[in-house]
């Protein structure tokens, strides 16, 4: 036999309620008091993207950029150790000891990696320190996407074979944004080395070291880097740091928007819960370079990875699909 409910309403109001009807509703209010103490927390912020919840504390203005770490399966060092593994059993004893890889949260914490500290030649990656600090710069409104940039006889030297896709205007100049959409879309060497002249090398290099990138460096003709901090700059960007959030999403569309897609793109594209995946690739004779940041459902990470060989894409794929199914393991 049912318990009776009394009335509170006014004849005319709401209908009377069983009591599941009232046990349901006093889950329901439970659960959406603990989700506000939650957001007043700062645990969890409500994901602009409408993709769910994102984890805060990712620093800057990270937006619709989750940090992965928060995925089920191994922590701390167990998930290092346990990335190492997976990328280790998807390489040969060779590639293992000449391939570098680094995987962190767009809030710069660790998840793990391969050799993340072995140097090497950055090629065209060394893009993404100038794009980070172009981007900063007009945040600080020192600079506007409008400002033109001398094309430089020096600059035109370093071009191999995409110049004339760069709006030169009569004038021998180029906007900020145009060599910016350039420099990382089509990997285009003229406007990247146009706008390292304009920015400054040592700037560009100083900003670097207090992000801590250690090694990595765009004023030295080596062009010296690691995985870690191709990983550091590329975290820096998605979330935001030392920028509004209109920077840092231009940013990631040219990102999003890279040509050249072959390897971590390749692997991740159309993977189930893979939302976006934003990359800059370097290649040279022996080299083969690509940094990505992995948007999911379940939340982000960016992953870099220095192979040895030339067009290694195969390999990148390989260690791209082993450290997701690690990160996203359930």
């Amino acid at each position: 036999m049912a318990l009776p409910v009394n009335r509170t309403s006014p004849p005319g109001g709401p209908a009377e309620r069983t009591p599941w009807e009232f046990l349901l509703a006093v889950a329901a209010a439970t659960g959406a008091f603990v989700y506000l103490l939650a957001v007043v927390a700062g645990h969890m912020v409500p994901d602009s993207t409408g993709a769910g919840t994102r984890a805060a504390g990712t620093g800057g203005s990270a937006g619709h950029l989750v940090d992965a770490s928060r995925a089920a399966g191994p922590s701390g060092g167990d998930q290092a150790a346990a990335l190492e593994a997976a990328i280790r059993a998807v390489l040969t004893t060779d590639e293992a000891a000449s391939t570098g890889v680094a995987v962190m949260t767009p809030g710069g914490e660790w998840l793990g990696g391969l050799n993340p500290d072995l140097p090497g030649y950055a090629a065209s990656t060394f893009k993404l320190a100038i794009l980070l600090e172009a981007e900063r710069r007009v945040s600080a409104g020192v600079l506007s996407y409008t400002d033109r940039i001398p094309v430089t006889d020096e600059a035109r030297a370093e071009d191999l074979g995409t110049i004339d896709r760069l709006p030169v205007a009569p004038d021998g100049t180029v906007s900020l944004g145009e060599a910016l959409e350039a420099m990382i879309t089509f990997s285009d060497n003229a406007s990247a080395v146009a706008l390292l002249r304009f920015l400054g090398p040592g700037e560009i290099d100083a900003s670097l070291r207090a992000l801590g990138a250690e090694r990595f460096s765009v004023n030295d003709p080596g062009l010296p880097t690691t995985a870690r901090d191709l990983a550091f700059v590329l975290a820096a960007i998605a979330r935001g740091d030392g920028m509004s959030a209109a920077q840092r999403d231009h940013a990631l569309e040219l990102l999003t928007a890279q040509e050249v897609r072959a390897g971590i793109p390749a692997a991740l594209d159309g993977m189930p819960g893979v939302l976006r995946v934003g990359n800059k690739t370097g290649t040279w004779p022996g080299a083969t370079r690509d940094v990505a940041f992995v948007q999911t459902e379940r939340g982000a990470y960016v992953i870099a990875v220095m192979a040895e060989g030339d067009w290694n894409w195969e390999l990148v794929r390989r260690v791209a699909r082993a450290v997701h199914d690690q990160l996203t393991v359930r």
